[in-house]
């Protein structure tokens, strides 16, 4: 069975403004100076991971669990103000994924609080046959623990699963976990996702700058495992 599995955060919609904001609220209330690179750095990734880092400590911590509320919280609340909309393409490939019997499900490090805000804010919740959360495993992206688990929800081998993704950290992740994969959006033609490339082995990874570029062409090698 064809899978798809979407990224949310930078892939279907770009909510990376309004996840900055929520992080440099949190962190600030917490004594900490937070800069947009330390947030590039940890986009794609579960708050656990990220926090133990910012915190220090063990990463069962019960302050992380606070914090990370607290992030995600302020994060819905920008959310529901916001004028969110798909990013170019997007629209298009869930309507063809969905009319040509493609399962498709979304695959994301955020909680899942934050997922079915942000898929009900865009009006697409009926192309995914499942919403997976990554923010309760012990390890997130570019661990493919999150992918392997949405492809048994799906019922399909991790081959058959194609991956989009806009980070180096969930491109790896699907590498990692057998899947083909597209790196979307800035990520795409990125010294950072060439190194990346270099460096994992797994399958093979296209590159669009948005899903308009993409072909149905492009995905037929992709789950085929020919493109080069």
């Amino acid at each position: 069975m064809r899978t798809v599995l979407w990224d949310l955060d930078g892939t279907l919609a770009d909510t990376e403004e309004l996840h900055f904001q929520a992080w440099a609220q949190t962190m600030a209330a917490q004594g900490i100076a937070y800069d947009y690179e330390t947030f590039i750095a940890g986009f794609g990734r579960n708050n656990r991971s990220v926090l133990t880092e910012l915190l220090g400590g063990d990463s069962l911590n019960p302050l992380i669990d606070e914090v990370a509320q607290r992030k995600e919280q302020a994060f819905r609340r920008l959310l529901a103000r916001a004028d969110l909309q798909l990013l170019p393409g997007v629209k298009t490939w869930l309507a063809r994924f969905g009319q040509t019997g493609v399962r498709q499900l979304i695959s994301s490090s955020g909680p899942m609080a934050n997922i079915a805000a942000t898929v009900t804010k865009l009006g697409v919740g009926d192309y995914f046959v499942s919403l997976m959360s990554g923010a309760t495993l012990p390890r997130g992206k570019p661990d493919p623990a999150l992918f392997h688990l949405s492809a048994a929800a799906a019922g399909a081998p991790p081959a058959a699963c194609l991956v989009i993704e806009d980070s180096t950290h969930g491109i790896a992740a699907a590498r990692r976990a057998g899947m083909p994969s597209i790196a979307a959006g800035k990520l795409a033609g990125s010294s950072a996702l060439t190194d990346l490339l270099a460096a994992q082995p797994g399958p093979p990874c296209a590159e669009v700058a948005n899903l308009n570029n993409l072909t149905w062409s492009i995905c037929e090698q992709l789950w085929e495992q020919i493109y080069v």
